[in-house]
């Protein structure tokens, strides 16, 4: 193969531009502090760089989601503690009123306090976060009980996802933590009858309204407990969470982080090897052909 003039110059500026390049994609490397900023540097790595990314992304909203749920449970395990404490009051109230001393004079004065309790079950049962009512299912844009006691929520229970096939419910239902729906106390009926019998100055009504009250102190504290196997489990799911999160992370940077230091020995050494280049094109494309005949 002949080689002419123009071959020879083709080829030194396919060397200096693969030079030129090299030193361009190693400072683009530097200043972005990555080694693979495009999928054509590394379509391998690159893809796995992006699906690490994308779950990450995902552990990150779920994290948020677990957030949110503790937050939610929080609120309502503080509800429900209040409801107990009221509930506790109304015993006490109801013993008074079922003893052998109690007059009617008494009992109407017990009432008052009665009937200020039972709002206060009302207005704890329409409690709300974020501007939702919480113990109202799905509706929980409209209170869960009107100021009747009855409940207007559904059935549902507001659930969060935790994982790509894991939810775990965020609330309670006020129609089964307040109203026994299936099979419970309706603990705003109680209260509601417990009224009455004062009102009438029935002794068998306020003592029946006893055991009522026990039974629905019984279910708010399942209702606690319940809360409290929830916020373990979103506890142990956010652990996971955070560990699988630092993999990623760890993975991700291998593959991506550039290494500063080897780049910038490479960059010194791709400048050299270019001026060098450039120097030997330089002479060659100097010369001519008298230069040989001297």
């Amino acid at each position: 193969m002949r080689v002419t003039q123009k071959l020879s110059y083709d080829r030194y500026i396919g060397d200096l531009l693969l030079r030129q390049e090299k030193i361009y994609n190693i400072n683009k490397q530097i200043s972005s502090g990555r080694k693979v900023n495009l999928p054509s540097d590394d379509p391998v790595n690159a893809h796995k760089i992006l699906t690490s990314k994308s779950l990450m992304s995902r552990f990150g909203q779920y994290e948020r989601n677990i957030g949110y749920a503790l937050s939610h449970l929080g609120i309502t395990e503080q509800a429900l503690d209040r409801a107990k404490d009221t509930v506790m009051r109304l015993q006490e109230l109801a013993v008074t009123a079922a003893s052998g001393t109690a007059t009617s004079e008494t009992r109407a004065m017990i009432k008052s306090e009665v009937d200020n309790l039972f709002d206060e079950l009302v207005s704890i049962g329409n409690t709300r976060f974020d501007n939702r009512y919480i113990f109202a299912g799905y509706r929980s844009d409209s209170p869960a009980f009107d100021s009747s006691g009855s409940y207007q929520g559904d059935a549902n229970v507001q659930a969060v996802k935790i994982g790509s096939s894991s939810l775990v419910d965020m609330a309670l239902n006020g129609g089964e933590v307040f109203g026994g729906s299936p099979g419970g106390t309706d603990i705003m009926a109680t209260v509601a009858a417990f009224s009455s019998a004062l009102a009438a100055d029935d002794g068998d009504g306020v003592r029946a309204a006893i055991d009522g009250l026990e039974a629905g102190l019984s279910q708010l504290s399942k209702g606690v407990s319940d809360i409290g196997g929830r916020v373990s489990r979103l506890d142990a799911a956010e652990r996971d969470l955070s560990v699988y999160r630092l993999e990623l992370e760890s993975t991700v940077s291998v593959l991506e982080d550039a290494d500063m230091a080897e780049l910038i020995t490479d960059l010194k050494a791709g400048e050299v090897a270019l001026q060098a280049a450039l120097a030997s094109a330089g002479r060659v494309f100097s010369l001519n052909i008298f230069d040989y005949l001297r």
